[in-house]
């Protein structure tokens, strides 16, 4: 088991999470075997790259995403006091990878936005086909839309419990689970398991210890780990 995934692109660096700095200073790790960040959509229809609905706590300024365009979001640091950085857009970071590892993209989607943004996604996506894209989501509706789309990309589910695999497991190749339900994992049959988050090595050698297969550990600390 060591395949780790930098969890929104940290890892022993300087560098603010879901940054391009962040993000390409981990894919060149040895250790690391890919990325995750995640990615909503602006006022002006623009796939940027960031966690929360709201900037407060990312940046230096304050709103929603939702309403704000990316000119107005760029007008603050979403880095740090010594390595500053702009709000990045999904085009951003992926024109600035040059790696085969996996590139795991969290879809954000607000309820009545999901067509589009998807739209909107795979349209730049499909600009770096040579990449090893992956496509998840907490929202089972956007998998789905993706899915009927036909679309050649790894799909998963990020699943909360109670959860019923028989209603999702033809169109999703991977899932991402909360660690602290192990219990499932070894009952997943075929399917690419990511485990999240996990940061110390007392609970990577628990997993070590009780599952039987080999899965992604998705982290913020792959340093330690290693």
């Amino acid at each position: 088991m060591n395949c780790f995934i930098a969890h929104r692109g940290n890892d022993d660096h300087p560098y603010k999470e879901n940054t391009i700095e962040a993000i390409t200073e981990c894919l060149k790790k040895d250790y690391i075997s890919g990325v995750e960040f995640d990615v909503r959509m602006t006022k002006d229809k623009k796939i940027v790259v960031t966690h929360n609905m709201t900037i407060s706590k990312v940046s230096n300024g304050f709103g929603f995403v939702k309403n704000m365009t990316l000119k107005q979001l760029r007008k603050y640091n979403f880095g740090t006091k010594k390595h500053p950085s702009k709000i990045a857009t999904l085009d951003d970071v992926l024109k600035n990878i040059n790696s085969n590892k996996k590139i795991i993209i969290e879809i954000k989607a607000e309820i009545d936005k999901i067509k589009v943004i998807v739209n909107k996604i795979i349209k730049i996506v499909s600009k770096y086909q040579y990449l090893n894209i992956y496509f998840c989501s907490f929202n089972r509706k956007v998998i789905e839309y993706i899915f009927k789309k036909n679309y050649p990309v790894k799909l998963g589910l990020i699943l909360l419990l109670p959860f019923d695999l028989n209603k999702i497991d033809n169109y999703c190749d991977f899932y991402v689970m909360n660690y602290l339900h192990l219990n499932k994992v070894n009952e997943i049959k075929n399917k690419e398991i990511m485990l999240w988050t996990v940061n110390n090595k007392d609970v990577l050698n628990d997993i070590r210890r009780k599952v039987n297969k080999n899965i992604c550990i998705i982290t913020d600390k792959a340093y330690l780990l290693k």
